[in-house]
């Protein structure tokens, strides 16, 4: 009979952070028994493998996956219309040096620092609306009305799409994230497929801007439309980065937010000291990020027989970088499982990746995650998770850490 890992047990993936803590003590390089997989956990470790691309390559179309209906865990492609070796497009987080390297430098035209800044006070515009109907009530139900849609919003904007079409990606982007997930039933993969391939609106405007040769430089599409019209980028490749964006672009704010108003509502000293000095609202974005961030891992591909940790990794094994792991790694943070808004460096966690890998969304999920933060503290003398609603439980995934539901009881 196979050995089935404790990663796969419905109480360590809501709960991983004890099984983690094993594992970075006692066997930082963990092979995943049956899988030719194995799970990283330390962060010097991560650090080594992020710092050698032409060793662990992030050219990979698998994911890890538990038999839901039997059998032992192993790896699969995420489409059942696709095999193994062309799974995915690879671009950005899928893709290594020297393509990653030029597809990244398009996406920042449009993903920079600077831009997405200019962009907080629509994000802002939408959660003041959002808070605008919820307080009379006093309540919300943070995912749904909040966490969730807005994003997608922003997204859609981003792109280049309307508003309206704001749903539709959002259900394409959580269709492609569930189908990484883990978890899912064969029947539940050919079901995912239909939400996963519509993606209409984005196909519509990208192929408008390609025959017209007219590009608004302002989203997505119009950049990576001018970058295949230079020859900077394929078609192919540009069709990949703007559904990398539906799928990753708002679940890292989704997942991020939900995770930091859950702290913030658990925590009333913390909302008090916060009102206090809102100055404090971006470094508690990082501790959020830190302590569980929006992504729990990232996938390499090992090129050719090494050692990692003491461990020998034959080629053609697969790591999983837990960033989960690596960021409650006492060794690189001091007090790992305290929110600590002082800490120095405050950036220096994987919650985001690390190295050329670090997301291009980042900026975009740190405006956005600033944003809610600071509104609902403005606008609340205190909020909490409404004692009455059944425990709080995050979607069974091994890739994304977003909460179910989170409802909360406001005070004005």
């Amino acid at each position: 009979m196979a050995t089935i890992d404790p990663l796969f047990r419905p109480e360590v993936v809501e709960d991983p952070h004890g099984y983690y803590a094993q594992l970075r003590a006692t066997d930082p390089v963990h092979e995943l028994p049956g899988t030719g997989t194995f799970l990283v956990t330390r962060m010097d470790l991560i650090h080594e493998v992020v710092a050698a691309p032409s060793v662990y390559s992030s050219v990979s179309g698998q994911f890890l996956h538990h038999q839901v209906n039997g059998g032992a865990p192993g790896l699969r492609s995420p489409s059942p219309d696709l095999d193994a070796d062309a799974a995915a497009i690879a671009v950005l987080a899928t893709a290594d040096p020297p393509d990653h390297t030029r597809q990244r430098k398009v996406v920042a035209r449009r993903l920079s620092t600077t831009a997405m800044q200019e962009m907080e006070p629509e994000f802002r515009d939408l959660v003041d609306e959002t808070l605008d109907a919820a307080l009379p009530t006093g309540r919300i139900e943070w995912m749904s009305q909040l966490a969730e849609p807005l994003p997608m919003i922003m997204v859609a904007r981003i792109l280049g799409v309307p508003d309206e079409a704001a749903p539709r990606i959002k259900e394409q982007g959580y269709a492609s994230v569930e189908a990484i997930s883990g978890f899912v039933s064969e029947e539940r993969l050919e079901e995912l497929g239909r939400p996963m391939m519509d993606v209409g609106p984005v196909v519509d405007a990208y192929m408008e801007a390609r025959g017209s040769g007219k590009h608004d430089m302002g989203t997505l599409i119009g950049v990576c439309a001018q970058a295949v019209d230079h020859g900077e980028l394929t078609d192919e490749e540009a069709f990949a980065i703007l559904f990398l964006l539906v799928a990753a672009g708002g679940e890292s704010t989704t997942s991020l937010t939900g995770t930091g108003i859950r702290l913030l509502a658990e925590r009333p000293d913390l909302q008090d000291r916060l009102r206090r000095d809102p100055a404090l609202v971006p470094a508690f974005v990082e501790e959020a990020c830190r302590i569980d961030p929006p992504f729990r891992g990232h996938y390499r591909h090992v090129v050719a027989d090494t050692e990692l940790g003491g461990v020998e990794l034959p080629a053609g094994s697969t790591l999983v970088l837990a960033w989960t792991a690596a960021n409650r790694d006492a060794d690189a943070f001091p007090h790992p499982e305290e929110i600590d808004l002082e800490r120095p460096n405050p950036r220096q966690h994987v919650g985001f990746g690390w190295g050329i890998h670090l997301c291009v969304g980042a900026p975009l999920a740190r405006v956005e995650a600033k944003v809610a933060f600071e509104q609902i503290l403005a606008r609340t003398t205190s909020f909490a998770v409404d004692p009455s609603s059944p425990p709080l439980r995050h979607h069974q995934s091994l890739m994304i850490r977003r909460l179910t539901t989170l409802p909360l009881i406001l005070e004005t």
